[in-house]
């Protein structure tokens, strides 16, 4: 029973940690879409292809976190995939959303953006890692920086 109540708080732990951002963050980009008019999306020529790569840029950065961390063998086997796979799917699903609201649209170059923006995210912590061990293997070494 004790054994139990401890992986259950372990897999608590994890969804905390790594899923609940992954879910509340996605549950902002379809809040954010079912606005009609956005404020601030005409400062500057192609504002809105930019907002959705710095949108899925973090969303690719979170999915890929927590399918990293946060599964079963297969699932941090593959989990660059999966992530992709995943940003996929929840950028379809705004854009065919979007297309529903009143004063919004859908377009191939708003999709295109959201999958170079999730890629990017992705690349951003495949590399952060890669500096972060590189870190950590200097400092256990002696090193200084």
């Amino acid at each position: 029973m004790r054994e139990l109540e401890t992986a259950d708080l372990k897999y608590l732990s994890l969804f905390l940690r790594f899923w609940l951002p992954v879910l509340a963050y996605i549950t902002l980009i379809f809040a954010l879409s079912s606005v009609s008019d956005l404020p601030g999306q005409k400062l500057f020529p192609h504002m809105d292809k930019a907002a959705h790569l710095a949108e899925y840029g973090l969303l690719g950065l979170l999915v890929g976190r927590a399918f990293r961390s946060a599964g079963p063998p297969f699932v941090t086997k593959f989990w660059f995939g999966l992530a992709i796979i995943a940003t996929i799917a929840v950028g379809m699903f705004d854009e065919a959303f979007q297309s529903t609201v009143p004063g919004r649209d859908s377009s191939r170059m708003d999709f295109t953006a959201d999958m170079v923006g999730a890629v990017g995210g992705l690349v951003v912590l495949v590399l952060g890692g890669r500096l972060w061990n590189r870190g950590l293997k200097r400092s256990a070494a002696g090193g200084e920086s």
